[in-house]
């Protein structure tokens, strides 16, 4: 049975070989293509100088009050408490502060027991049973039950909720009570991964029943207190919190801060204690301070290019492979990134993962062959709207990139920078062309249930295709490291050949705190060190 005190630290190596498949192992992600590993893979092969990789400084015990001012790079109006609906970072870091959840990612890369003290597979990994921790109640005061557990998870089944997880909860076939203090969740088809899946920030745990968030209730370190969605968010301290001691903080401020360099300000002159996103100069600005410092996390994060392939002009399979060889991706890397990432090569496993397509061709900037497709597609001198928005991040630089070499082989891209506040609703899918960003997930098998799958929530693309979708299903239920290896190399070649993901680079987190904030964790699948810190973070007086 998986136990806080069984985890072990796996993170050198992850991304080089496996471990042989006990049932131990089943505790962790390794077995799903571990973005974590790819990320501390890719950190310790470029000696990065990010926060993971730095020896950790001894500390005075962390100190209780304060309130601490979070300025954040994106906005939107349907900022929400509902975790089915969660989408933005914005959105989990509120989750993460209001919510409880059965299991968290850890530093190490495996599922970390919280409301689901431990949890036990069944030889083939189809039966999980997780044992819940006694004496939990909502900031109001009510217990937290098992229905309530089995309506959190089930909820996201239902059709009429919308739930940006329903992907990730297909092969669930049922989630039961076994007794007085354990869930049982039985499945379609093996998935040695469901321990980090259940503690994804979706799966935030609420009241049996609930469909009206605007007042959340949950069990988590905080307890809303103000919330304007696309302006502002305060949390305050939950006395009731199941963590004794914890949390350390009083109070939590949520903003944003559009501008770059305004939120960078907003850090120096003392008015943010964190903002997410530093950029361009202000990096090497927060870098010479005496007050704060850089927190970079190397991460599989990318912003893409991608058609919407069920309409013209973007269902032209050339157009989109031309766009392919329309980057230098070193020159975006060295000059947008500064050097904060690593060249990807138009699939969204990284090259240090073990499951890494080394056969597929390097993409780079390709003038002939861009031009070749260019011509083959037909599509003369007709003008080639591309959307970007500061929304996506890098996406008008890496526009700019695209526009001009592409007017080099008389290709006519025109750039439609639309608002952000609207971008994912109204452009994303929607527009021909256009921008997108995705967060890493704790497991690969994640992501692409969510953003390839035939017609999922995030398959901007609208890609429909039942070999990938088998495939994707495959990978999870593999057991077999080099049939799963296998899996993974078929599923990136079907991207790859396809266009339909133009990813220049990986992109390292790269954000600012005051050196005044301690106690962030270093996961590498969000901002802030994974977006799950509001239970853990402290202010110096």
């Amino acid at each position: 049975m998986t136990r806080i005190g069984d985890r072990n630290n796996r993170l050198i190596g992850l991304a080089a070989h496996q471990p042989h498949l006990t049932r131990r192992g089943f505790g962790g992600s390794l077995f799903g293509g571990s973005l974590l590993a790819t990320a501390l893979a890719t950190a310790l092969a470029t000696g990065g100088a990010g926060t993971i990789l730095s020896p950790s400084p001894a500390v005075a015990a962390p100190k209780r009050g304060g309130t601490l001012r979070i300025a954040l790079a994106s906005q939107s109006t349907n900022d929400t408490f509902n975790s089915a609906r969660y989408i933005y970072g914005n959105d989990y870091i509120r989750g993460t502060s209001v919510y409880s959840y059965l299991t968290r990612l850890g530093e190490n890369g495996e599922a970390e027991p919280q409301v689901a003290l431990s949890w036990e597979p069944n030889p083939s990994a189809t039966r999980w049973t997780f044992k819940i921790r006694p004496g939990i109640v909502f900031s109001d005061g009510s217990p937290l039950t098992l229905d309530d557990i089995v309506f959190s998870i089930l909820r996201h089944k239902d059709e009429k909720v919308a739930s940006s997880a329903r992907q990730l909860v297909g092969n669930i076939q049922s989630v039961t009570k076994g007794g007085t203090d354990t869930i049982v969740i039985d499945l379609a088809t093996p998935d040695v991964d469901l321990p980090v899946l259940i503690g994804i920030f979706q799966f935030a745990l609420v009241k049996d029943g609930t469909t009206d968030f605007a007042n959340p209730l949950g069990t988590g370190p905080f307890v809303m207190t103000e919330f304007k969605p696309g302006i502002r968010t305060v949390m305050s301290r939950n006395d009731r919190y199941w963590q004794e001691g914890r949390p350390y903080l009083d109070r939590i401020e949520m903003f944003t801060i559009i501008d770059n360099s305004a939120r960078a300000n907003a850090l120096l002159s003392g008015d943010a204690d964190m903002i997410s996103e530093l950029r361009g100069s202000s990096i090497e600005e927060v870098r010479k301070s005496t007050n704060a410092s850089v927190f970079e996390t190397p991460s599989t994060r990318y912003t893409s290019f991608q058609p919407a392939l069920d309409r013209a002009p973007s269902n032209n399979h050339d157009l989109v492979l031309a766009m392919t060889y329309l980057i230098d991706r070193k020159r975006a890397l060295d000059t947008i990134l500064r050097g904060y990432g690593t060249i990807a090569n138009d699939t969204p496993i990284g090259p240090n993962s073990a499951y890494f397509n080394r056969e597929l061709a390097q993409r780079g900037l390709d003038p002939d062959k861009a031009k070749f497709h260019v011509g083959k597609s037909g599509i003369g001198n007709t003008k080639i709207e591309v959307s970007v928005s500061d929304a996506v991040i890098y996406s008008l630089d890496m526009g700019q990139l695209l526009q001009r070499e592409a007017s080099r082989i008389g290709l006519n891209i025109d750039l439609r920078r639309e608002p952000a506040d609207s971008y994912w609703n109204a452009v994303a899918g929607k527009r021909p062309f256009f921008a997108a960003n995705f967060h890493p997930r704790p497991t690969y098998n994640m992501l692409l249930n969510l953003s390839w799958r035939s017609g999922a929530a995030w398959n901007f693309s609208h890609y429909n295709n039942p070999k990938l979708d088998q495939l994707i299903d495959d990978g999870r239920a593999t057991l077999d490291q080099a049939k799963r290896k296998q899996i993974y190399n078929d599923i990136q070649a079907i991207l790859y050949g396809t266009g339909a993901l133009f990813i220049p680079c990986f992109l390292n987190y790269v954000d600012g705190i005051s050196k005044k904030v301690n106690g962030l964790p270093q996961v590498p699948i969000g901002n802030f060190g994974g977006f799950n810190f509001s239970d853990r973070a402290w202010l110096e007086s």
